[in-house]
């Protein structure tokens, strides 16, 4: 039997109190020795509920005892001590020995140099300080302990056996708690990154709906300036605006814009591509913000449950490049490739080539009214030569309108 003094509970130093929790796994049973003058002070109550985890055999000795007056005083002490006991270790068994260790340790030394051996215990049992010490009864039960025959001594061996058990069944607890945890935290971070993912899908849906109210402003924005231009052609292209017509054809590619070219130019085009590149920047502005704002609810989110995850710098991104698509990318090209310079000459080549080939027609019927009549030689053959030749003209200039 190896009997362990370990420094106790109300100590000074945390270690010393560490050595004692410590050996509480490893041992088979506890002595737990209380003062009859504070028995089951605050630490030692501590201490009995974590000794009760791990569900050892604890023997309790009351120290003092001469400090009672009478037998009243000392049921009185061990019948507070049993029934706290049973509430913390959660047994009714409580075995408890109130002794005076220095009215033993007395008698003890009073006969230690007596050199009969055989005889010593009949020697103090015969001594009324050693029989009111109880320390009798304490020693016999340890002693009885090492007698694998007595009842103790069986008790010794299961608990012996179950020593390691119990430790084996504490460590498999405490596993199962552990894994446990981890299991509900594992539930936890499922639901919060499905809450994520669902935010995710919500938001996207959000900007595709707002994404598609700015892509009608930018498709509104380019039909106004289809129409101002179809509107302008009609107006131009009009027999009443002969002079102007002229102009076009006289002038040629190299000579200078009209003034509806100019029109088409600087009151059509130009104002048109600088609102669409204002309302493109703007566009570009919302996502990167809108963007910029949500990911960042994100790492609020991943810093408070998995803070580990996220270095403490990282923010939501701000370059707006990253944030644009292949077809927005195309836009921009679009809008940085375009020239209204460019689009009002064409413009106006259209214009001069529809009014080349409508006038065109109308002058090769003149001329060849002119060579008929100067051909043929009655009148009615003039007339009817005028006739078919006009006929000719009136057909190039109604189809004016459609070319």
């Amino acid at each position: 039997m190896n009997l362990v003094d370990t420094p106790g509970t109300n100590v000074i130093l945390q270690r010393q109190q560490r050595l004692t929790e410590e050996y509480v796994p490893r041992a088979d049973l506890i002595l737990f020795v209380l003062s009859s003058d504070r028995p089951l002070t605050e630490s030692e109550v501590g201490f009995l509920q974590y000794v009760q985890q791990w569900k050892k055999k604890v023997v309790f000795v009351l120290n003092k005892l001469d400090l009672y007056r009478n037998s009243d005083e000392l049921e009185e002490a061990t019948a507070f001590i049993k029934e706290n006991a049973r509430k913390l270790l959660n047994t009714e068994d409580v075995t408890l020995f109130p002794v005076s260790s220095r009215s033993a340790l007395e008698v003890k030394l009073s006969y230690s140099n007596n050199n009969d051996r055989e005889h010593h215990g009949e020697v103090l049992l015969s001594d009324p300080r050693w029989r009111s010490s109880k320390f009798y009864d304490l020693e016999h039960y340890l002693l009885s302990f090492l007698d694998g025959s007595t009842d103790n001594g069986k008790e010794r061996v299961r608990l012996k056996l179950e020593t390691p058990i119990g430790i084996a069944d504490r460590l498999l607890t405490s596993c199962q708690r552990l894994v446990k945890l981890e299991y509900e935290k594992a539930i936890d971070d499922l639901t919060s990154i499905r809450d994520l993912v669902s935010g995710a899908n919500s938001y996207a849906l959000k900007i595709e709906a707002d994404s598609n109210s700015w892509q009608k402003q930018i498709s509104s924005l380019i039909e106004r300036a289809k129409s101002r231009a179809i509107t302008l052609m009609e107006s131009t292209l009009q027999l009443s605006n002969i002079d102007l017509i002229f102009t076009y054809m006289l002038t040629g590619e190299k000579g200078p814009s009209a003034k509806a070219t100019s029109f088409v130019q600087n009151d059509i085009l130009s104002p048109a591509l600088d609102d669409a590149a204002d309302l493109l920047s703007e566009y570009s502005k919302w996502l990167s913000s809108s963007n910029t704002r949500e990911a960042n609810l994100y790492l609020e989110c991943f810093h408070e449950r998995w803070n580990s995850l996220v270095s403490q710098e990282e923010s939501g991104s701000s370059d707006r490049t990253e944030l644009v698509n292949e077809g927005e990318k195309l836009s921009i090209k679009a809008l940085d490739g375009f020239s209204a310079t460019a689009a009002a000459k064409v413009f106006e080549e259209e214009i001069r080539e529809v009014a080349t080939g409508t006038f065109g027609g109308l002058g090769v019927a003149g001329l060849s009214a002119s060579l008929l009549t100067s051909v043929l030689t009655t009148t009615l053959e003039d007339l009817l030569a005028l006739a078919l030749c006009s006929a000719g003209g009136f057909l190039a200039i109604s189809n004016f309108p459609g070319r």
